[in-house]
C-alpha cells in the first residue's frame, strides 16, 4: 500500500513538472495538535516565464486548531532587487476555515487577497466555500479531493487599447487534489493542484500547482525545495499563459 501511494505521488509530481494558489499542505500541523502553531520561511527564487529574475521571498503560515475546527492564515511576499533598488512585486494573504463533518469529510470557507505586478494584476480578491474528502488515508500520508464555488474579482493595469477587460468578476468552479507523505521522520513531501474553470465558459480556466519537499534540520528549523506552476488560459494582453517558480528556503517553526 505504501509503495502504491508513493508511486501515485511520484507520477503526480512528475506530471506537474513536465508541464510546467497556495500550498495548503506545506508545513501542515499534526491532526492531534490543539492551539497555535506555524512557521516563517525565507527563500531565494529562480523564475521562468513572464519574469526571469533573482528574488528573495518571505512567507508563512499560522494555524489555530480547536476540537474539530481548524483555521489557518497563509501569507506570501516576494521582493526583488533591480539596479540596487528593492521593490515588492507580489503579495498574498489566504484565510481558510475548515470544519470536520466526519472522519473523511470536511466543509471549508476561504478568502484571499493578492496582487502580482508582473502579470499586471493590481488586486485580486476571492471568496468561496466547498467540501473536501479524504480519498486515501494511511499512517504517514493522505490524498484529499476538494471542490468549491469561488467568486473572483480582479483589477488589471492595462493600456487603453487592451483587448482583455481591466476589471473582471467571475464565478469559478475550484477543484483540487492535495497530497502529503511523510517519507521518514525527517523528510516530507506535499503539494496541491487546482483546476478552476469559469462556470459560463469552461475554456477559460486557471491551473495552479505547488509541490514542496521539506527536510527537517532540527526540531525548529527545516529546509524546503518548492516548485510552483501557474497557467491562465486567458491571460491579459502581452502576458504569457504559463509561469513557473522554483525556490529553496529555510523555515522556522513555532
Amino acid at each position: 500500500m505504501f509503495m502504491r501511494i508513493l508511486l501515485i505521488l511520484f507520477f503526480i509530481f512528475m506530471f506537474i513538472n513536465s508541464f510546467a494558489q497556495v500550498n495548503t499542505e506545506k508545513y501542515r500541523t499534526p491532526d492531534t495538535l490543539k492551539g497555535f502553531a506555524g512557521y516563517f520561511e525565507f527563500s531565494g527564487t529562480i523564475k521562468t516565464g513572464n519574469s526571469e529574475k533573482t528574488e528573495a521571498g518571505f512567507d508563512g503560515r499560522i494555524d489555530w486548531k480547536l476540537s474539530s475546527v481548524t483555521t489557518f492564515l497563509i501569507f506570501e511576499s516576494d521582493y526583488e532587487w533591480i539596479n540596487g533598488n528593492r521593490t515588492s512585486n507580489e503579495g498574498l494573504i489566504h484565510l481558510r476555515h475548515v470544519r470536520q463533518l466526519t472522519t473523511l469529510l470536511d466543509i471549508e470557507f476561504f478568502g484571499q487577497v493578492n496582487y502580482d505586478k508582473k502579470v499586471l494584476v493590481d488586486n485580486r480578491e476571492l471568496i468561496g466555500t466547498g467540501i473536501r474528502y479524504k480519498f486515501l488515508n494511511f499512517s504517514n500520508g493522505d490524498l484529499t479531493l476538494g471542490t468549491a464555488y469561488m467568486f473572483e474579482h480582479e483589477n488589471f493595469n492595462l493600456p487603453g487599447n487592451a483587448v482583455h477587460l481591466s476589471e473582471v468578476n467571475d464565478h469559478r468552479w475550484s477543484n483540487y487534489v492535495s497530497y502529503y507523505l511523510a517519507i521518514n521522520p525527517y523528510v516530507n513531501f506535499g503539494g496541491v493542484v487546482y483546476y478552476q474553470p469559469m462556470f459560463k465558459n469552461f475554456g477559460d480556466y486557471k491551473l495552479l500547482a505547488e509541490n514542496s519537499l521539506t527536510v527537517k534540520l532540527t526540531e525548529l528549523v527545516s529546509l524546503s525545495i518548492n516548485f510552483k506552476l501557474r497557467h491562465d488560459s486567458e491571460p491579459p494582453d502581452g502576458i504569457k499563459q504559463t509561469d513557473t517558480k522554483t525556490d529553496i528556503g529555510i523555515a522556522f517553526k513555532f
